[in-house]
């Protein structure tokens, strides 16, 4: 018993911020994005370790074209998640992990069309591309249901053989 309550006071910094992470998602849907992102900002803040507002934090970064930050950000989430760190239990870790490696892959694919890197060194170029589409892979490898991950990943499957294995 003395356990169970070591561990709700270690924790007790997370109260409320459940509430508050609705309410960024709401405000998202609203159309109020400077207003969200504050939100998530703000239960990171109190709490660096949780994943899914770094998730729906990502999702503004890209809106909004701050793609360095979403790229960081999205990198954290999954770095988090791939650890066990999970806080939302309303979807599967394995959609949770998708969606971030869909968004990752998402950063990638915009900053590979990007004249910075389209006009830059060949070599980084290939290398965003092709780690944009191993996010992909991996996103719809997670969640065969993830649709935006599916789409682009399959894109990419073009590349089979005659054979139907990759090349």
């Amino acid at each position: 018993m003395t356990d169970k309550i070591e561990i709700d006071a270690a924790e007790s910094h997370l109260e409320g911020l459940d509430e508050q992470f609705m309410d960024g998602t709401k405000r998202m849907a609203n159309g109020d994005i400077d207003s969200a992102a504050e939100v998530f900002r703000r239960i990171l803040t109190t709490e660096p370790r949780l994943a899914e507002p770094r998730i729906e934090l990502a999702r503004i970064l890209i809106e909004t074209a701050q793609l360095k930050e979403a790229e960081a950000e999205i990198r954290e989430a999954i770095r988090i998640l791939e650890n066990g760190g999970q806080w939302v239990e309303a979807f599967t870790e394995e959609q949770v992990l998708s969606v971030a490696y869909g968004l990752l892959a998402e950063v990638l694919r915009v900053l590979a069309e990007g004249d910075d890197l389209v006009f830059g060194d060949p070599e980084t170029w290939r290398n965003v591309v092709d780690e944009a589409h191993a996010a992909f892979r991996k996103a719809r490898e997670l969640d065969p249901e993830n649709s935006h991950a599916d789409y682009w990943a399959g894109g990419f499957d073009v590349d089979a053989d005659q054979d139907g294995d990759e090349a």
